[in-house]
Parts: C-alpha cells; sequence; structure tokens
C-alpha cells in the first residue's frame, strides 16, 4: 500500500499541472490575437476569459476521473483519504472564489470522495468482521480445546484415583492405630508381597482372612487380606486375578512354618483348595482358644463369632463399632464383595477381621498349648475341605475330632 502512494501524483501536483496547462493555453490564445485591433483584442481577451472557464471546466473533470480511479485501485486509509480531501477542499476552494465552475467540481469531488470514503469503510468494516470471526472462531477452538484438557484433566484424576494405593488407619486400641492399604494392580502386589516376606523373616507374627460371596467351594473368594499388628494388606483377587497366589501368596498360605492366625478358617481353607489349588497350612484358629475356655467351663461346644468375642472380651469398643457398621452394608447388599469399587467402610470392615485377631491372641494365648492348639488348628481347617460336599452347610459346633484334642 506504501509504494502504491508513492506512484500516485498528489492533489497538488495534479492541481501544478491543470494550471500550468491553463497559463499555455492563455499565451497562446494572447500570441494569436496579438495584432488584432483594440476592440477585437477586448472581444478575445472576453473570448478567453470563456476559454479558461472552459478550461478549468475541462480540467476538473479529467482530475475528478483520474482521482475516481486510482482511489478505486489503490484503497488508500482513512488518514490518506482526509488529507487528500482537506487539500482537495483547501485548493478547490482558493480557485472556486470566484468561479461557480469550481464551487460544482469541488462538491462533485468531495462526494466521490465520501463515497468512495464510504465503500472503503464498509470494506473495512468487512475486514473487521471477518478478523472478529476469525477472532471468535479461534476462541471457539481455544474453548473446545480447554473443554477438552479439562474433560482429559478430569479423566486423568479418575484414573490417578483408581491407581493410587487406597490406604488409612484404624484406632485398635487406646493410643494404638494400625494401618491398611488396598492392594488391586499387579505392581501393588509385588510391593506388598514383598514388605510381607521381609516382615515374615523379622518374626512378627501375621494374620490372615479372606471375603467372598458363599464364600466356599460353591461361592468365590475375592479379597486375601493378610499382614502384621502393624499393617495390614487388603488384597483384591477379583481385580488382579489367580495370578497372585503363583507370584508369592501360595508360598506363604502353604508354608507350615508360617503361622497364621485365623478366625473359623474352615470355610476359607476349602474355597481356597476346591477354586485355587492352594492348600492352606500353618493355621492358628483364635476361635478355638475362645471356646476352650467356655468348654472346660461348662462345656458347651456352640461356635461363637468374631464380632461376639470383640463384644464380650475387649473393652475399647472401636473395632467392634467398625464391625457391625461393615455387617449392617453386609445385609443390605447382595454380593457386596464382588461389587467394585469398595466403600471405605468395606475396607475398614476387611482390616479389622485381621486386625482383631491379634488382639484377641494377646487375651487367650496362654488358654492352650501352642502344640495342642495347633494340633486343633490343623483338624479344623482339614474339617471341610477334605470331604465331599453338595451344599455350603454352616455347622455351629464343634467337630467331635477337634473337640478331643482340646480336652
Amino acid at each position: 500500500m506504501a509504494t502504491k502512494r508513492k506512484l500516485e501524483p498528489d492533489d497538488e501536483d495534479q492541481q501544478q499541472q491543470s494550471d500550468g496547462t491553463m497559463s499555455d493555453k492563455k499565451v497562446k490564445q494572447n500570441s494569436a490575437n496579438h495584432d488584432t485591433s483594440l476592440d477585437e483584442h477586448k472581444v478575445n481577451e472576453t473570448n478567453g476569459s470563456h476559454t479558461d472557464d472552459a478550461v478549468k471546466r475541462e480540467s476538473p473533470g479529467s482530475i475528478f476521473q483520474s482521482r475516481s480511479i486510482q482511489l478505486r485501485n489503490s484503497e488508500p486509509d482513512s488518514e490518506d483519504q482526509q488529507q487528500q480531501s482537506d487539500g482537495s477542499t483547501s485548493n478547490a476552494n482558493r480557485i472556486s472564489d470566484n468561479n461557480e465552475a469550481d464551487v460544482l467540481f469541488t462538491r462533485e469531488s468531495d462526494g466521490e470522495q465520501k463515497l468512495s470514503g464510504s465503500t472503503q469503510l464498509r470494506n473495512s468494516d468487512q475486514d473487521n468482521e471477518e478478523d472478529q470471526q476469525q477472532q471468535s472462531d479461534g476462541s471457539t477452538i481455544n474453548a473446545n480445546n480447554i473443554s477438552d484438557s479439562n474433560s482429559d484433566d478430569v479423566l486423568y484424576r479418575r484414573k490417578a484415583a483408581v491407581e493410587t494405593t487406597q490406604s488409612g488407619t484404624i484406632q485398635v486400641g487406646i493410643n494404638e492405630t494400625s494401618s491398611y492399604k488396598y492392594i488391586d494392580t499387579k505392581g501393588k502386589f509385588s510391593s506388598a508381597i514383598n514388605d510381607l516376606n521381609n516382615k515374615i523373616k523379622d518374626g512378627k507374627t501375621i494374620a490372615l482372612d479372606c471375603e467372598g460371596v458363599d464364600l466356599s467351594r460353591f461361592g468365590c473368594v475375592t479379597m486375601v487380606n493378610v499382614g502384621t499388628k502393624d499393617m495390614v494388606y487388603l488384597i483384591d483377587v477379583l481385580k488382579i486375578g489367580d495370578s497372585v497366589f503363583d507370584d508369592g501368596l501360595r508360598s506363604i498360605l502353604e508354608n507350615n512354618t508360617i503361622e497364621k492366625l485365623m478366625f473359623d478358617c474352615r470355610e476359607d481353607a476349602d474355597a481356597l483348595f476346591h477354586l485355587h489349588k492352594v492348600n492352606l497350612d500353618g493355621v492358628l484358629d483364635v476361635q478355638l482358644l475362645e471356646l476352650s475356655n467356655r468348654i472346660y467351663r461348662n462345656g458347651y461346644t456352640i461356635l461363637g463369632s468374631l464380632e461376639k468375642c470383640l463384644q464380650n472380651f475387649l473393652s475399647d469398643d472401636t473395632l467392634l463399632r467398625l464391625k457391625k457398621q461393615g455387617r449392617e452394608t453386609m445385609l443390605n447388599t447382595n454380593n457386596i464383595w464382588k461389587d467394585r469399587p469398595l466403600s471405605e467402610s468395606m475396607l475398614k470392615y476387611a482390616a479389622v477381621d485381621v486386625l482383631a485377631l491379634f488382639k484377641l491372641y494377646d487375651k487367650f494365648k496362654n488358654r492352650m498349648t501352642h502344640n495342642t492348639w495347633k494340633a486343633a488348628s490343623n483338624l479344623y481347617c482339614n474339617n471341610k475341605r477334605s470331604r465331599a460336599r453338595t451344599y455350603r452347610d454352616g455347622d455351629a459346633h464343634l467337630p467331635i475330632r477337634v473337640r478331643d484334642i482340646i480336652l
């Protein structure tokens, strides 16, 4: 645009060319009539004056036509138009002080320039509208990108929440807490099994409990929960799969030298053996310790539940409250141990079933010799898995062979 304006003549140049043309014509006219008579000379001067008026009318018309073409081709911006318009108007006013034709030219010129200016303004408005549309489109694209990014960010946060180990603490006594970790991926399981093996090597006692639906050979095992007094690993077999047994869990569960506290191990042992080919061994069943006390006192052999034992023998009710909360949820929800994700209350319920065993063991460990307890637990563990069954039968009484060992 700048190059085109340099090549175009200014209004003052055009006016100078026009004035030069009129001067030449005046000289030629005066020379042609120089030898005539005085009267003829006056007539000719009068004619020359009219001729000048005609030239003036013709010359502005040519300038007007040239200017219109140049304005349409070059499309100067608003400031240049204003400068040209101001210059043309001032020059026209000087020329047309005593000339009516110049006044007409000025009005025509101003009208053409205003028209050209209006056209340029409309074009400029269209350009602005296109720019605004592009900006609007860009804003829309950016908004969509932001929306997609937010959606991606939401998806990433949900995925991260699933991948993050769910953990927590549980109060197990006065000024005493324990922790649990929910293990639902192979990576987490690998880390958990290494930690557990290190604790076993350090001589720490472990406790074990399984959760599932119709826990037995007729149902399924969805979780294997194992840990020490300080930490419980809630291993999600339903999500990770049977690989947990071959990747380290089987070697712990089947090892007779690794003693495991349990409470009524019969259905757990039946399910592990018939569903996962795991031969549970090394069990110390805390239920037998509690029952032995009642047998010696009054001869009763009716088995008691873990919840009942917590209620009767532990002074702190923290574990009991968590146990009851989970029990109420289980009663109101079918197949809850197959539901995912598991709620915090159910994770704590599963952890309590392990942590409570250490409390009861401390309470009853002197009720029976260790060898008698281990022998009775071995028979108890094998009671259901070793015989043919056609349904999940509930047995509320201590098996006779187990009782005979205890007595």
